[in-house]
């Protein structure tokens, strides 16, 4: 129990680094859009794909993505390029440099916080959180949290599903569950029934005080709040306690399933936090030895479509899972990617690709492929609307298309 206890406590760690970094991003959508930004889009990113992100997730409409975007460009942490045109799908959306430098300091807190949680805050001079964030520790920094995320999601899915419900009635707690308010109410009851603060008497959590706490966080008010506990008590996944006011607790039919998922997201955390430190071997907790890897040859994938800018990504030494989930080392939009949609790897001169049992099937040069295949240097892999190839080079940071954040700075509009 102590393992998924510190994962509960990592979670609503994180809240709380967030939120004090980013005191006004407490909407549905604004996290998905900032982390993309700063994680897989440095760059920019056309409104049309950051839309698509948005809508996978939450199924909001394009108006109400467009507004989450208007509150981003008006608290100066992106800019829109072209700057003198009608935004429209293509319309590039650049992070700041105020929304990157923000961006990576709650991710160096972060990593201290997964740091102390995952090796206990042992040995600090071999765990010592980076002083300075690189594109391949905010991927890992960023799969850590979905990691944590995805995993008591998934888990209260599994327990929607239990009780019967329609898939249309999951499709929709679920669109709910990963909404800010809801995420923190369903982590202050898993909290408490791990034993973490606020405690409760025996008789439930005060509905007040969970309403208070988000007040605290997300500005949330109290009426709202409570709505939205009703919502989570006519889901099932909290329950009632006696008494006039009202008092609730994580429902016992939904402890067994997550207590289940957060164990595996705990080792799944421990491996993630192992690399963050780079440098020599170290072993966690579960005694697994992580030796560096021989770095391979210098490559860039390369991402076409249609449409939008052509996007350039290193291919480092870990395997890259390309999907249209949010936890994918590359995340492309489209309804004809699958979640997890295949692998690239890179070990030593060799490239190889395997697809991931996806719905609609990796082409390479031509042919579906079927398992794993080697990826020879500029054959084309088509993923859905996607044309994917790699090329040598010789300086991987040169590949990378600098932010054009500072050029265009400055040229900003009152609406997008």
């Amino acid at each position: 129990m102590q393992a998924q206890r510190e994962i509960v406590g990592f979670l609503s760690a994180y809240q709380e680094i967030w939120h004090r970094f980013f005191p006004d991003l407490h909407r549905r959508g604004q996290w998905h859009l900032v982390s993309h930004l700063c994680v897989r889009a440095r760059a920019g990113a056309p409104v049309g794909e950051l839309s698509g992100m948005v809508k996978q997730v939450f199924l909001l409409d394009d108006a109400t993505v467009r507004e989450r975007l208007g509150e981003l460009y008006r608290l100066g942490f992106c800019s829109i390029e072209p700057a003198d045109r009608p935004v429209s799908a293509r319309t590039l959306v650049v992070p700041t440099q105020l929304l990157a430098a923000k961006f990576d300091g709650h991710l160096i807190e972060t990593a201290s916080r997964l740091l102390e949680t995952t090796l206990g805050g042992t040995a600090p001079h071999r765990h010592a959180a980076p002083a300075q964030i690189d594109p391949e520790t905010r991927r890992k920094l960023l799969n850590a949290i979905e990691t944590c995320d995805q995993a008591w999601v998934a888990a209260l899915e599994r327990v929607l599903e239990s009780m019967g419900l329609s898939v249309a009635r999951r499709l929709e707690a679920r669109r709910h569950l990963l909404s800010p308010s809801h995420r923190m109410l369903t982590l202050i009851a898993l909290g408490n029934w791990y034993g973490l603060p606020p405690q409760d008497d025996g008789e439930g959590l005060l509905a007040d005080d969970m309403a208070a706490e988000l007040l605290r966080l997300q500005r949330q008010n109290f009426q709202t709040t409570r709505d939205h506990i009703g919502a989570l008590l006519q889901l099932g996944l909290l329950e009632r306690r006696p008494g006039r006011a009202l008092r609730v607790a994580l429902a016992e039919s939904a402890t067994t399933e997550l207590h289940a998922a957060l164990a595996l997201a705990a080792g799944d955390l421990t491996r993630l936090a192992t690399t963050l430190g780079g440098g020599e071997a170290d072993i966690d907790r579960t005694g697994i030895s992580h030796a560096p890897i021989e770095p391979s040859a210098a490559r860039v994938l390369v991402v076409t479509r249609e449409g939008e800018p052509e996007r350039r990504l290193p291919l480092g030494t870990e395997p890259l899972v390309i999907g249209r989930a949010p936890s994918s080392g590359l995340m492309l939009a489209a309804h004809e990617v699958s979640r997890a949609h295949c692998r690239i790897a890179a070990v030593g001169k060799a490239v190889s690709i395997a697809d991931l049992e996806s719905t609609n099937g990796t082409v390479v040069d031509g042919r579906r492929i079927a398992g794993t295949v080697a990826l020879r240097q500029g054959v084309v892999v088509q993923i859905g609307p996607f044309r994917l190839h790699w090329e040598p080079a010789d300086d991987i940071e040169g590949t990378i298309p600098p932010s054009p954040a500072d050029t265009i700075q400055g040229r900003r509009r009152g609406t997008i």
